[in-house]
């Protein structure tokens, strides 16, 4: 038994989004597939891009189990999201693994449960997904898997060099299915008897093909883009991060994050992994000092407490800075604008965005 989840264990590991390694991820396996699921797991190809599927065909050519139990396993995988699954162009079902950031570990929280088994996965992921775990998962690649996006609903933020696909209102215009979830981050965090934040749960927003998922895996509701809007506002309002792929087009969530538990900007926040090797960051704060007022909302809401309050003034680590906004929407004296920091683009698609990262990390 233990012989299939070590073998799990290395067929997940090449995922363009993979699982790294360790005991830890042996323990979390365990609980997700039984062995005969984690056999049929074993069938399920490698080398796909996140949210790509393939038939039952696929599957079966890859084994020599028999196709009931195939067929049984993959429906149960399904009922309790343990795959991932989409329409395929003939109309049939396909079927995925589940990737670290699209759906590992958050269909455990998406849904917002918090009964035995939810609170069971919480300890299981708090033990695999270490801030080492999370650095291997994010830096095996120079192109990074997120970036944020910068606030700009709530007020008018200036802006220098970004770009209109770069911001938060052409992102959900784009979009012909929009869901929202949980916060992953913050439900597990919540679980595990961490009541420290204070921020909004139901803020997870996803995107199209992610969207029809959650929907139909009872992960998530349906929501209009103008209930979007408004829950997106006010995060903002809060001070959460709007943080989404790091591509040109074709998004497929807006998480919004905290400096809490979040797990991009939380390990900003506590300074465990430097923002550039762990994400996209294109922009930066620019201030209008001689304008401050010196009421240090900037430095309070900041995020990634990359703002100190020094005789009355902001002063900005711009190398903690990751240009997301907040701070702008906080300030009375509207004296604080967005720049851009790069001059990098992001890759054009979803699709080449983790094309770059597979032959980044050497990925068959």
């Amino acid at each position: 038994m233990q012989n299939v989840y070590m073998r799990l264990a290395r067929h997940l590991e090449y995922l363009i989004m993979g699982y790294p390694y360790s005991e830890e991820l042996i323990d979390l396996l365990k609980e997700m597939f039984s062995p005969a699921e984690a056999q049929v797991a074993l069938a399920i190809p490698n080398n796909l891009a996140p949210l790509e599927v393939v038939g039952i065909d696929t599957i079966l050519s890859r084994t020599d189990l028999p196709e009931s139990s195939i067929v049984d396993s993959l429906a149960s995988l399904s009922s309790r999201s343990m795959i991932y699954t989409a329409p395929m162009e003939d109309g049939t079902q396909g079927y995925a693994l589940l990737q670290v950031g699209y759906g590992i570990p958050q269909t455990f929280f998406w849904g917002g449960q918090a009964d035995d088994r939810a609170k069971r996965m919480a300890k299981l992921v708090l033990n695999y997904f270490s801030v080492p775990t999370t650095g291997k998962v994010y830096g095996g690649a120079s192109t990074k898997t997120y970036k944020y996006s910068p606030a700009s609903l709530t007020i008018e933020v200036p802006m220098q060099g970004v770009m209109p696909n770069e911001q938060i209102g052409p992102i959900v215009e784009a979009a012909t299915k929009i869901a929202v979830a949980h916060c992953p981050c913050r439900m597990s965090a919540k679980m595990l008897g961490r009541t420290d934040c204070p921020h909004s749960l139901e803020v997870c927003i996803k995107y199209d093909e992610l969207a029809q998922f959650v929907i139909d895996r009872g992960l998530a509701r349906e929501i209009s883009k103008q209930e979007a809007y408004h829950i997106l506002t006010n995060c903002e309002k809060e001070g959460l991060v709007h943080m989404v792929d790091n591509a040109q087009g074709q998004i497929k969530h807006t998480c919004n994050c905290c400096g809490h538990y979040c797990w991009n900007v939380g390990i900003i926040r506590r300074r465990k992994i430097p923002r550039d090797q762990l994400m996209a960051v294109y922009f930066i704060r620019e201030t209008e000092l001689d304008e401050c007022i010196g009421c240090g909302n900037c430095a309070e809401i900041c995020p990634v407490d990359a703002v100190k309050m020094i005789d009355d003034r902001p002063q900005v680590d711009p190398n903690w800075c990751i240009g997301c906004g907040v701070c702008a929407v906080s300030c009375p004296a509207e004296i604080i604008s967005i720049k851009r920091r790069l001059n990098d683009q992001a890759p054009d698609s979803f699709a080449d965005l983790h094309q770059r990262i597979k032959t980044e990390k050497g990925l068959k």
